[in-house]
């Protein structure tokens, strides 16, 4: 973990920087986004042979209504698992988890966001890519929205490690497009899971 701390420092997307431990035999969410709600996932959550867990998150916040754009929030998970196989089987079953795939309502409410999710590569690694665009300000809050949010998160196997690398974006929303801002998510979340794989050296 202290060699994907360094490369989430050098990530330059803020200074606010917390560890956390994940508790063994904690459910795994493939389907959650930090900008939608929990119970989207509808009790999907996986369960694997964990040994150990941990997590990190970059400019952690309470309320995103508070968020100042233009601002990053990262959030990265690496799940401990016995062997390469494991882990590769985890990853298998993280990539092709059925989550809900209609539009949803952003859990800080005023617009709703559409959900796509595909298969893509990071390195020689094949990898689950879920994102969130807005798809429809509420017309209420059209005015006063102060942000576009684009949520964009990876989920892939490196060595006996399941790893879970989650941008969201808040962008002014008169300097950018939906999916544009989307896009810087997706591109922060591919930029930091891309150097892990090139620099950790692959366990197990």
């Amino acid at each position: 973990m202290a060699t994907i701390r360094q490369l989430v420092e050098r990530a330059d997307v803020g200074d606010d920087i917390r560890e956390r431990t994940i508790e063994v035999g904690e459910p795994y969410e493939p389907c959650d986004l930090l900008i939608a709600d929990p119970d989207r996932s509808n009790g999907g959550g996986l369960e694997f042979d964990q040994v150990w867990g941990a997590g990190l998150e970059v400019n952690p916040v309470g309320i995103f209504v508070d968020v100042q754009p233009p601002r990053t929030l990262l959030n990265v998970t690496v799940i401990g698992l016995r062997d390469a196989s494991a882990a590769a089987a985890a990853a298998r079953r993280a990539r092709t988890a059925r989550c809900p795939s209609k539009d949803f309502r952003l859990n800080i409410g005023m617009a709703t966001a559409r959900w796509d999710a595909r298969t893509m590569t990071i390195g020689s690694t094949s990898a689950r890519l879920t994102t969130a665009t807005v798809s429809r300000v509420n017309p209420e809050n059209a005015e006063g929205m102060p942000f576009l949010p684009g949520n964009a998160r990876l989920i892939f196997a490196h060595g006996s490690l399941l790893i879970s690398v989650e941008a969201l974006t808040f962008w002014p929303p008169k300097l950018s497009t939906a999916t544009d801002v989307t896009a810087i998510a997706q591109e922060k979340a591919t930029s930091l899971a891309t150097a892990i794989v090139k620099t950790v050296p692959t366990p197990g």
